[in-house]
């Protein structure tokens, strides 16, 4: 448990931090070229924002692999973070949620489940 405790801040600020960019991004208008693009989303607040969480994220990801063997963080941070980001997707993005999306999101918590369960 205490693993899983560790993983789920950093996955939370990385889930955050690609769906604020895909909001934001989405915003753009199309037509713009990519430095027009590129100027607009690196002055958006929002932007920024994911950004810094993506930052504190690589801080907290390293406090994590010096607590914890990278073959146990790294799958459970990466499963975590695929679930919170399918969620985060749908509810503030309105992107769809398939059977297959959820079937998958299934196993991979039941992988997490395990893993945290057997202590590896």
């Amino acid at each position: 448990m205490k693993t899983f405790l560790l993983v789920i801040p950093v996955a939370l600020l990385v889930a955050y931090s690609q769906i604020m960019i895909k909001l934001r991004a989405a915003g753009v208008a199309a037509g713009d070229t990519l430095a027009s693009k590129l100027a607009v989303m690196l002055r958006d607040p929002l932007i920024a924002s994911a950004y810094g969480a993506a930052f504190l994220a690589s801080i907290g990801w390293m406090v994590i692999v010096t607590r914890l063997p990278l073959a146990v963080a790294f799958p459970i941070y990466i499963g975590v973070t695929f679930v919170m980001v399918i969620i985060g997707a749908h509810w503030f993005l309105g992107e769809q949620i398939s059977l297959a999306t959820v079937v998958a999101a299934g196993l991979i918590l039941a992988g997490i489940t395990i893993g945290v369960a057997t202590g590896q």
